[in-house]
């Protein structure tokens, strides 16, 4: 039920040879493309920097981390302010509601009828987040999860 190695060994060889090989070609392929070089394997221009900007991993993630870091920010500030009461009456029963302009709640609680039950499931979960990642524990310095 053994397997012979040698083969496979020979196999594994005769793949990196292929391998080295083919990768010199499809760099060339690559430069070709972007046009870093011409037809005959002239080099055109020398920086890369010109055709277009290079970025590692790190500086993407970290960017996308300040990116969402500041969103929080932005989410916690708006869950601290007051909104301001905006009265308006309904034609039908004739009843006049007080609508706060940040929950969009009247003073019995309840949204107004345009305002649906997945957008407002949606915003309480941002704003819920926001408050979890801003809260700081009086005795830490650092954020303890909830």
């Amino acid at each position: 039920m053994g397997r012979n190695n040698r083969s496979r060994k020979r196999r594994d060889e005769m793949n990196k040879i292929k391998k080295v090989r083919y990768e010199a070609k499809e760099l060339i392929r690559l430069k070709k493309t972007l046009g870093l070089i011409d037809a005959e394997g002239n080099e055109i221009m020398k920086d890369i920097s010109e055709v277009a900007q290079v970025k590692t991993s790190k500086e993407i993630k970290r960017e996308a981390k300040s990116k969402e870091e500041q969103e929080l920010i932005y989410e916690h500030q708006e869950s601290l302010e007051k909104g301001e009461p905006v009265a308006l009456v309904n034609e039908n029963t004739g009843v006049e509601h007080v609508f706060n302009s940040k929950t969009l709640k009247d003073q019995y609680g309840n949204y107004p009828a345009w305002f649906k039950k997945k957008k407002t499931a949606k915003r309480l979960r941002k704003k819920q987040h926001a408050q979890k990642k801003n809260f700081k524990q009086a005795w830490t310095t650092v954020n303890v999860p909830l």
